[in-house]
């Protein structure tokens, strides 16, 4: 079948471009492999309530909110109903080993002061800190759009980590702990982790916080049908196999049940790493294809979705726990009772209040490595792994949560799960990691009419897979012509 766009994946970077592309008149379809559109974020229901899978909370949308122009272009943001953050402690860190507990307030000004007076001693390091990640947490090309495409600095990966710009606060354990407990949200440890990368993270965050009435489903189902309004098409169940090249570039695409779609452009939002699968061999430069094989993954994670009591400021105020003020690690070397861990909560259907519980704990994949298989994934002792993990976490959580006075566990998450709907090596939990050091791919490629667009283009989070695919439509449509849009959105 003939198209001008060829989207392959409807998660959001996916339904996004797809939706940009056909505004102007092409052609567009998606093609996902998995029975339903944006399988991450989507959530599902257990038991009467709803999980949100892929998508807790959203940086950016306050009033003056750089990420808000953007969704208000596309046209969701009048179709979700945003919900506030706690204004006094819209993320809460608790350290077990003393039981203190911190609340980062929303606003800049907000954390900046409160900061100051828990840790007096450091207020001047406080302020040039927090000075510099408002400055420059939106300073990305769709987000700051008073500053020309040209005129953004290249992209270095080179720079310091977290870690080295946290070290002014090495006499401040605790403040350590506040300013790196976003990298579980990222998946790189704060010793590899760029200063960049936790601005854009962070920073949206400090600017306000809110959640979405409906969680990730809401959000997919306003861009489905704005894409539908527009003529786009998403096809589901359509695994693409092989990217189709005509000698100057490439030219369509071929799914495993052999049928085959031609178009002038595709746009992959795939994991980069998987990209020379899709190919011939010799269409890429051998150098390229082993930079994207080489490309390094965030951590995976277990996840685990409970009925819990007793939740109810978690669903407007998220939870990290540590066990041990100090800068926050994503490895998994640590025993699983020792590693730091998220809480966050949705209200559900259920008319008993309980909420909805996630739990997010940075997982390797070597823990579950010999269920790899279909059939070892169907095994006793696979259904027996995740029954002892499935407890443990339970009993981490009741003990690092004491508010929580019950909870039900509903289903886990393993790096298996996470490898089998993401497809990322390992289960990566957000795909190719922005490590200091290393060059992620850009939308453009060497090859003719193919583009890259998703997470490992830009950055994490719902913020980071839609300036991602702006990124990639703009090197389409034109940067200057797109931008101009969205300034008016303003």
């Amino acid at each position: 079948m003939q198209y001008d766009s060829i989207v392959i994946g409807a998660g959001l970077s996916g339904l996004t471009s797809a939706l940009l592309l056909a505004r102007t008149g092409r052609k567009v379809v998606v093609l996902e492999q998995h029975p339903l559109p944006a399988p991450v974020v989507r959530g599902f229901k257990r038991d009467r309530l709803y999980f949100d899978s892929g998508l807790h909370y959203v940086g950016g949308l306050g009033p003056g909110g750089a990420f808000r122009p953007l969704l208000s272009h596309l046209g969701v943001l009048d179709k979700l109903q945003l919900f506030p953050f706690a204004a006094n402690g819209f993320d809460r860190l608790r350290i077990a080993a003393t039981g203190e507990t911190f609340s980062l307030p929303v606003g800049f000004a907000a954390i900046t002061q409160t900061l100051r007076e828990r840790f007096p001693a450091a207020g001047t390091a406080v302020d040039e800190y927090c000075n510099s990640i408002e400055n420059s947490w939106q300073r990305f090309p769709y987000l700051d759009l008073d500053i020309a495409i040209a005129d953004f600095p290249m992209e270095s990966v080179h720079g310091q980590t977290l870690a080295e710009r946290l070290q002014v606060f090495a006499d401040f354990p605790e403040l350590q702990s506040l300013l790196s407990m976003h990298s579980l949200l990222y998946g790189v440890d704060p010793t590899e982790a760029s200063i960049t990368l936790n601005a854009q993270v962070a920073g949206s965050y400090y600017h306000s916080a809110h959640g979405i009435v409906g969680g990730g489903k809401a959000l997919v189902d306003a861009l489905l049908g704005l894409l539908t309004a527009v003529g786009g098409e998403v096809r589901c169940g359509a695994r693409v196999t092989e990217l189709v090249t005509d000698g100057l570039g490439v030219c369509g695409v071929r799914l495993a049940d052999g049928e085959e779609f031609t178009a002038r452009e595709v746009l992959a939002t795939i994991n980069p790493t998987l990209l020379p699968q899709l190919l011939s061999e010799r269409v890429l430069r051998p150098a390229y294809v082993k930079r994207l094989r080489n490309l390094r993954q965030t951590t995976s994670a277990y996840i685990l979705f409970a009925r819990g009591r007793g939740a109810a400021d978690l669903r407007s105020s998220n939870l990290f726990v540590q066990q041990r003020a100090g800068l926050f690690s994503t490895a998994t070397d640590r025993p699983l009772e020792e590693r730091s861990f998220y809480l966050t909560a949705t209200g559900g259907e259920a008319t008993d209040s309980a909420s909805a519980v996630v739990g997010i704990v940075p997982a390797g994949f070597s823990e579950v490595a010999e269920f790899a298989s279909a059939a070892q994934r169907q095994s006793s002792a696979y259904e027996a792994l995740k029954n002892s993990l499935s407890e443990r976490l339970r009993q981490m959580f009741l003990a690092g949560c004491p508010d929580l006075v019950e909870l039900d566990v509903l289903d886990l998450a393993t790096p298996l799960t996470l490898r089998d709907y993401s497809l990322a090596p390992d289960g990566a939990i957000y795909g190719v990691g922005r490590f200091v050091g290393q060059y992620n791919p850009h939308p453009v490629t060497r090859l003719p009419g193919l583009f890259l667009s998703g997470q490992a283009i830009a950055a994490p989070g719902l913020l980071g897979a839609v300036v991602a695919a702006y990124l990639t439509c703009g090197t389409i449509l034109g940067h200057d012509n797109l931008r101009k849009e969205i300034r008016t959105c303003r």
